[in-house]
């Protein structure tokens, strides 16, 4: 099993994403990789299209998947609740890592495994 690096939902396969921490970047030149699920993947997907329409900056923060601190795009995510199914929250992520998640989302049927 594996958990989401997003909304935090156990699955038993996730879809590698590769970001470029700078946390790790002397031990680690080629990026990290984060597991996304299905609809996360999704959502990151169409804030990265709504990001390149748009000319907008977003806000300045830090990012929820690689750390480092930019400006953000908004990505509606499905955070799973006891007392509710689901509870939509928004987490903040920077274009290198949107436009790494719209890569992994074009790969997906590849990258991502079908459990049966």
């Amino acid at each position: 099993m594996a958990d989401c690096d997003l909304c935090g939902v156990s699955i038993p396969t996730v879809c590698p994403v590769r970001v470029f921490s700078p946390r790790f970047e002397l031990s680690y030149p080629e990026g990290v990789w984060k597991g996304l699920c299905g609809g996360c993947l999704a959502a990151a997907k169409k804030a990265y299209d709504e990001s390149s329409e748009k000319v907008a900056a977003g806000t300045f923060g830090k990012c929820d998947l690689c750390g480092t601190k930019t400006q953000l795009q908004d990505v509606g995510v499905n955070v799973p609740s006891f007392s509710k199914r689901s509870i939509v929250k928004t987490r903040k992520i920077c274009l290198k890592c949107l436009e790494e998640t719209s890569e992994s989302f074009e790969k997906k049927d590849e990258l991502c495994g079908e459990h049966h």
